[in-house]
């Protein structure tokens, strides 16, 4: 175990490194931030993206992944709905903090415009790695987002200090 913790301190140095060698090259800056709107604001367009690109949310999905509070997310999702570019479904009787976001039409055609900026950006990004190496870099990612959305196993439990008394003569 003592390995193993070595080898992933080790890899983590190394991938922080490359995290910051990454940043110096400004590719982890919004490309959402490049939009001239004049009504949407970045964090504004970063949720129609994230409701582009997966349909139908709860707002406590969209909050998670946008990294806001609950009541940040609740005024921008007041001001994209006065703008026409989501609709909110409340839920059940039952539940009604249960409430479902998704795009308008209107919605739809600028989750376009800032998807069409993001890939932009990623195809800048990829640009400069030979088609054999992107192959292997979208390889090793997708190998990454498995790994992260699979249970982790649960660490063995410790050894009893002093044996097991039940074989212990």
């Amino acid at each position: 175990m003592a390995e193993l913790a070595s080898e992933v301190r080790v890899v983590v140095a190394r991938l922080r490194n490359l995290f910051v060698d990454i940043a110096r090259q400004g590719a982890f800056a919004n490309p959402l931030d490049e939009i001239p709107h004049a009504e949407l604001e970045p964090r504004q367009l970063q949720a129609l993206w994230w409701l582009h690109a997966e349909g139908l949310l709860t707002v406590n999905a969209l909050a998670e992944r946008m990294g806001l509070a609950m009541p940040p997310m609740t005024r921008l999702l007041d001001r994209l709905e006065e703008l026409g570019l989501v609709v909110r479904h409340r839920g059940t009787r039952a539940d009604k903090r249960h409430v479902l976001v998704r795009l308008t039409e209107k919605g739809r055609v600028a989750g376009d415009e800032a998807d069409g900026v993001v890939q932009e950006r990623l195809a800048r990004l990829l640009l400069p790695l030979e088609g054999e190496y992107r192959s292997e870099l979208l390889d090793s990612l997708e190998r990454w987002v498995e790994a992260l959305a699979r249970e982790p196993e649960p660490a063995p439990a410790p050894a009893p200090v002093g044996g097991n008394r039940l074989t212990a003569a």
